[in-house]
């Protein structure tokens, strides 16, 4: 084993001479045979254990086991406890992907802490195995089957050539005992039954599956990199017809980079959520909900990615005073040349309104209109869908009402009932007026 971890450093230069590595240190086999060897073959470690509050005694158990290791060792050990599901909760995420973004946030602050130039993560060969299998079943392109890469800036994975049984092997001739995590062995996790099932099949099929899965990822990495390259966005936003023209593979791969820029959590896109961005540089406009509350959005053949817009809540309306709704900036006046030209204009007739009791809300379940020259009232939710507007944009658009009565909706148009030249209903995107702020202009 140590001759694969040491072959695997240098192949792939993942310690310069001189520089110190801080190990994720859980408990469990995979990381004790991390630590242990880097200690064994000379380099300058330190080690760090994040407790992530979900296992109770168990966890705190997993917390000392580390320290008393590092103590006996002479290794320096830090360790810290945080809450992963209320920042699972906060952020909107799985608690997986809270989990490890608070872990990797914590390596980063300990390899500073220590002055740490590398951390090492305890990822096996089976580690690797599983995450291509994974991401295969769950619908995934080259770059999810280029599994757990060897090198990521300055985190490194010297154990990605070594198969668990070669750890628990290597372990036991040391005498070296080794916690293990109870949830590893429940198989409603996706993962575990991999790990226990699919990958004990597939050995007996092929006993070198995980290293022949290895060389595979190398390949697809190599591949990767080249397409990456060509497909490289040039900023935060896209020209949607420049990307409706390219090939599909480097398409989807210009899209994920720009994901990716945005701090859409990766681990949690799909390429369902892939495609349906692609789809969307097509259309005329409208948006997609992603992961990590995050909106794909073109607008005027411009592809970007923002923070999902929160709903705003219902507001009175002054007459003749601009007005801040949301993303928008909203008035109602008579006087149409005071209003900027960036304005979607909704004609209406002042004698029908009642200017003491408007209100400005967002749309709800049951609303229907009827347009002028239609037959009959139309649920509002069909015509934000027949004009392309997409549900993230639905709660974000201001529908002027007059007590329970709705006298226009922006991007559909004024109520038959309330239509006349006397008024008008201005709406613009706040920055396209030129208009900004935070409450009332």
């Amino acid at each position: 084993m140590k001759q694969l971890v040491r072959h695997t450093i240098n192949r792939y230069g993942m310690i310069p001479e001189g520089t110190r590595v801080l190990c994720g240190l859980s408990g469990g086999a995979d990381s004790v045979s991390l630590v242990l060897c880097l200690q064994e073959l000379g380099y300058d470690i330190c080690a760090c254990h994040l407790n992530h509050g979900l296992r109770g005694a168990q966890a705190d158990a997993d917390e000392a086991f580390c320290k008393q290791l590092c103590a006996d060792r002479g290794i320096p050990f830090y360790s810290e406890y945080c809450d992963a599901n209320a920042a699972a909760e906060q952020k909107k995420l799985s608690i997986e992907t809270a989990a490890r973004e608070l872990r990797y946030a914590f390596f980063v602050r300990c390899a500073q802490e220590f002055d740490a130039g590398r951390i090492a993560t305890a990822h096996t060969a089976d580690d690797n195995l599983e995450t291509m299998l994974f991401h295969l079943i769950r619908g995934t392109g080259s770059a999810g089957l280029a599994g757990i890469p060897p090198v990521r800036g300055n985190i490194i994975r010297p154990l990605l050539a070594v198969e668990r049984r070669q750890i628990e092997a290597y372990l036991n001739g040391h005498g070296q005992i080794w916690r293990t995590d109870a949830t590893n062995l429940d198989d409603s996790c996706t993962r575990n039954k991999i790990r226990h099932h699919v990958i004990p099949a597939l050995r007996d099929i092929e006993p070198s599956a995980a290293r022949h899965a290895l060389e595979a990822a190398d390949l697809l990495r190599q591949d990767n990199a080249c397409l990456d390259e060509l497909a490289q966005p040039d900023g935060m936003q896209l020209d949607a017809q420049q990307l409706c023209r390219m090939p599909a593979a480097l398409q989807s791969r210009r899209v994920r980079q720009l994901l990716e820029r945005a701090d859409v959590p990766m681990s949690e896109v799909s390429r369902k959520h892939i495609h349906a961005v692609c789809a969307l540089a097509g259309k005329k406009r409208g948006s997609v909900s992603l992961p990590g509350r995050k909106n794909a959005v073109k607008r005027n053949g411009i592809l970007w990615i923002e923070a999902a817009v929160e709903k705003p809540a219902p507001m009175a309306v002054q007459p003749e005073k601009l007005m801040r709704f949301g993303a928008y900036t909203i008035q109602i006046t008579r006087k149409i040349s005071d209003i900027h030209s960036s304005f979607k204009l909704y004609p209406i007739s002042y004698a029908t309104i009642n200017l003491t009791n408007l209100r400005v809300r967002t749309w709800k379940r049951n609303d229907c209109m009827t347009l002028p020259g239609a037959r009959g009232a139309r649920s509002l939710k069909r015509l934000y869908a027949e004009r392309g507007i997409a549900p993230a944009l639905r709660d974000t658009c201001p529908v002027l009402c007059c007590g329970d009565n709705i006298i226009a909706a922006a991007e559909i148009g004024t109520d038959a009932a309330f239509c006349g030249n006397t008024g008008f209903f201005a709406v613009s995107l706040c920055g396209s007026s030129g208009l900004g702020g935070e409450k009332e202009i």
